[in-house]
């Protein structure tokens, strides 16, 4: 029970710093206060970036946390479990730091935009309300989960399974309730001429609010499965016996599986997402995605292609703990090769500025071939092939595969060769048809990929259930390179979290609410992207710093691995 009140003690603390800055902010008498040193716009954006990046964290491990449990059970496997409750380790120390965050975020919004954040509050007051209920039950579904955690088991075990789904409900409620007001920026409804908010309802389920919520539960839970690998990598590296060194392999491995695993669906959410934008207003999307924010998609094409890199060289090391696995590693340097031209391709930007006469000519002879989005397209959908292949090399190295099962192999390969089939016509028709029909073109591969994947999926699931192993894994049996590639696949996941944070952010150039609400503060507009990069680069640093104190206090904890 202390721990209870200690915990919600910390809660009150953040709700009650975010009180005060509303108080603050409708006494404020002005519509725009300065920060010293670093500005209003960067001591906001630095505060709610490394907030929303640990909400991520704390909304994204209870749900893998729960599908291991849920599996253990099923399984009657005690290492399942043991493994889950280590993933959950993390979360007590994280949602502390998280309700800080929030509660210094709120401080800060409203007292250098005042206008602005009471605007929101004179709309969105309900929300709010419903919002800080639902932060306190998920903070008390948060200590319950971790602390009855050894008390329910056994006969138990399913009360304990209900407040892991319980705990994910409320965290995907609150979620969904931010982005409430996040999709309400960009893409405003139920207000009037002036921008006044005249139907609530309308004005939380605006045009960009699905795509929002699907996009960002993707992108959580796959920020949390690299950031689980990253603690994994981090304990392994400090550990001291074998025993511990095979149990945080395994760990890594499972935290490095469910980011990728969601990441690979990342790029359709995000197209889905984008196409919601030109839905709502065709100028918003033409700058998001092709004018003074296109150059933010080439660096994240170059961060992603760091990510996807450093998990595919994880997973080829990895194939050296599995014994039988030699067949498949004649087969990584055609991968490799492969998943560097997608990526050449996908971070080529049509306008390649190196001169005046380029300047005038609006697209490079070669590389605006290249350069527009029907090749990257199909860059990232070979790219997500070539990660799926080798995860898929992992699970059926070692594997004694049945006669009878060896047609659901050439099924796979089938459907490997479709996508690849498919993705070369479409790119073929592209080049020979109008940008209208060439968006079309790209919405009917997206359709495509999507069950192309889950079939593979399942393939997988029918070829190795209950196959046989030609020798156990050698889990602990990985050189310190393959847990720090796992660190730096952390590091990239967090600077392309703040970086399409900012994106999206940016989106509405200088408005605080589209078209319904202006910023007519001195910092209007956007910011170089040199200034940009440095921002986001200090709230990686932020945010490292900050989850470094929550692995270090996690590891000694009692319990712990120390």
């Amino acid at each position: 029970m202390g721990g209870w009140i200690k915990k919600q003690f910390i809660l009150l603390i953040g709700l009650a710093i975010a009180a005060a800055g509303i108080y603050i902010g409708a006494q404020a008498g002005v519509d725009y206060k300065d920060f010293p040193v670093i500005g209003a716009r960067n001591a906001v954006w630095v505060l709610a970036q490394t907030m929303l990046l640990f909400a991520a964290f704390i909304l994204a491990v209870p749900v893998f946390v729960m599908i291991i449990e849920i599996t253990g059970y099923v399984k009657k496997d005690r290492r399942l479990d043991a493994l889950a409750k280590d993933f959950a380790r993390l979360l007590p120390i994280s949602y502390s730091i998280t309700a800080i965050l929030g509660g210094l975020f709120t401080l800060v919004s409203y007292s250098l935009f005042p206008k602005f954040m009471n605007y929101m509050t004179a709309g969105f007051k309900p929300t709010y309300v419903v919002f800080a209920v639902l932060v306190f039950l998920e903070s008390t579904a948060v200590y319950i989960y971790w602390t009855t955690w050894d008390r329910l088991q056994g006969d138990r075990k399913k009360q304990h399974i209900f407040l892991g789904v319980l705990l994910n409900v409320l965290g995907t409620l609150v979620m969904m309730v931010g982005n409430v007001w996040g999709s309400f920026h960009l893409s405003p409804a139920g207000v009037d001429a002036a921008g006044k908010i005249v139907d609530l309802r309308e004005a939380v389920f605006n045009l960009t609010f699905w795509p929002i919520n699907i996009h960002r539960f993707l992108a959580n839970v796959s920020f949390g499965g690299f950031i689980c690998a990253a603690y994994a990598a981090y304990k392994y590296l400090s550990s001291e016996t074998d025993e511990e060194r095979s149990h945080y392999d395994w760990m890594g491995y499972t935290g490095t599986f469910v980011g990728v695993a969601t990441m690979i669906l990342l790029p359709f959410a995000g197209y889905y997402f984008g196409m919601e934008i030109y839905r709502f207003n065709a100028q918003m999307g033409i700058t998001f995605m092709g004018g003074a924010l296109s150059k933010i998609w080439l660096l994240q094409a170059i961060v992603i292609a760091v990510i996807w890199l450093g998990v595919c060289y994880y997973l080829w090391i990895g194939l050296n703990r599995i014994p039988g696995s030699e067949k498949y590693k004649k087969i990584i340097p055609w991968i490799s090769w492969g998943l560097i031209i997608a990526f050449a391709i996908w971070a080529t930007p049509r306008a390649w500025v190196a001169s005046l006469e380029d300047m005038a000519g609006g697209a490079h002879p070669i590389f605006g071939t290249v350069g527009i989005m029907a090749p990257k397209i199909a860059a990232v959908n070979f790219a997500i092939a070539g990660v799926i292949l080798t995860f898929l090399f992992n699970k059926h190295a070692g594997r004694i595969i049945p006669e009878g099962r060896k047609g659901y192999i050439y099924l796979e390969w089938l459907v490997f060769l479709l996508i690849i089939a498919v993705n070369l016509v479409v790119l073929y028709y592209s080049y020979k048809v109008p940008s209208a029909q060439r968006i079309k073109l790209s919405i009917y591969t997206f359709i495509f990929m999507v069950p192309a994947i889950g079939l593979i999926y399942l393939l997988d699931g029918l070829l190795l259930k209950g196959s046989q192993r030609v020798g156990e894994i050698r889990w602990g049996n990985m050189p310190p390179r393959s847990q720090y590639a796992l660190i730096a696949v952390a590091v990239s996941n967090v600077w392309a979290m703040a970086l399409l944070g900012y994106g999206r952010a940016a989106a509405r150039l200088n408005w605080h609410v589209y078209g319904a609400l202006e910023d007519t503060s001195k910092y209007a507009g956007l910011p170089s992207m040199g200034n940009a990069t440095m921002v986001i680069s200090g709230i990686t640093i932020l945010f490292l710093v900050l989850i470094g104190v929550v692995f270090r206090f996690t590891g000694a904890e009692k319990g712990g691995v120390r």
